[in-house]
């Protein structure tokens, strides 16, 4: 479950806790509430959440298959991850310092390894597609 003291987080999913309508449409408990996609004002999410209309919810995003689902992966398919991620650099980068310089970096602890994953994805936005596809792959989705 998602610990209550880390609050909103922009990047990780939300769901409906409390029925509600927005953007046209009527939220029922457990769905996923894909703000990003509609467009909709980051405040006012900010604003719902805090109001028990919305949470995070890990076993929700394993279910509903969104998020990045680094949770959901072992030591073995984090690494995977990491040297699909770093081939993708590989191919982008000219020289060796650069690609020590973009890479992803790597741990063989697996909270951190989710940590770097999830940094070097913020700074690295370019490779968004490919790390979806990767992921599905990793976790044969």
């Amino acid at each position: 479950m998602h610990p209550t003291y880390l609050g909103f987080q922009v990047d990780w999913p939300v769901f409906v806790k409390n029925t509600f309508s927005a953007a046209n449409k009527n939220w029922t408990r457990g769905e996923h509430f894909n703000w990003q996609e509609r467009r909709l004002d980051q405040y006012k999410i900010y604003t719902m959440y805090a109001a028990g209309y919305l949470y995070h919810n890990t076993e929700l995003e394993k279910e509903n298959k969104v998020g990045d689902r680094l949770s959901e992966m072992n030591s073995e398919q984090l690494l995977t991850m990491v040297t699909l991620l770093n081939g993708v650099v590989k191919k982008r980068t000219s020289t060796a310092q650069e690609f020590q310089d973009k890479r992803c970096r790597q741990s063989k602890i697996d909270d951190k390894q989710r940590g770097l994953i999830r940094s070097w994805l913020r700074k690295n936005t370019w490779v968004e597609d490919d790390y979806y596809k990767f992921r599905d792959q990793v976790l044969k989705d």
